[in-house]
């Protein structure tokens, strides 16, 4: 039989590891949870045909420096409408285009919006935010998305 499996020493050094491992785990979950990055992929109900196009609301909540992005796929020279109402002044609201180096819009303030001409074809990200002195203060924001999608013509 193994000699270090009996002797009462080891099982005294793993008894003491385990608090701090522990600890370690909790402090992880608390980061990961007030850091809560979700995304979600938009499909319009009335689209048809091989360019998508139409309306939708989406409705969520965010807290601290958690964040919310939307996906949106999208072609070159479709129009696309964003509307964020908070509850929270100080939400944000930033879109991406596919492969820019830089947001196509920024914004934050109570009624961020956004209007405009889709640069190129993919997938469009629509991330909405706290500011960092919000989510440094683990505020909370609860918000309505609206976005439209429109072709050209």
């Amino acid at each position: 039989m193994n000699n270090t499996a009996r002797n009462p020493n080891n099982r005294l050094r793993t008894f003491w590891l385990l608090p701090p491992l522990l600890l370690c785990s909790l402090v992880a979950a608390l980061a990961a949870s007030r850091n809560d990055q979700r995304s979600e992929r938009i499909l319009f109900a009335d689209s048809a045909g091989p360019m998508q196009q139409g309306a939708a609301t989406v409705s969520a909540s965010i807290s601290g420096h958690g964040s919310v992005t939307y996906l949106v796929d999208a072609r070159t020279g479709q129009s696309l409408a964003i509307q964020l109402s908070s509850s929270n002044a100080h939400s944000g609201l930033r879109i991406t285009a596919p492969a820019a180096p830089r947001a196509l819009h920024n914004g934050a303030g109570s009624h961020p919006q956004f209007s405009g001409v889709l640069p190129r074809d993919g997938t469009y990200r629509i991330r909405v935010f706290l500011t960092p002195d919000a989510a440094d203060n683990d505020e909370v924001a609860d918000f309505s998305l609206n976005i439209r999608l429109k072709n050209p013509g």
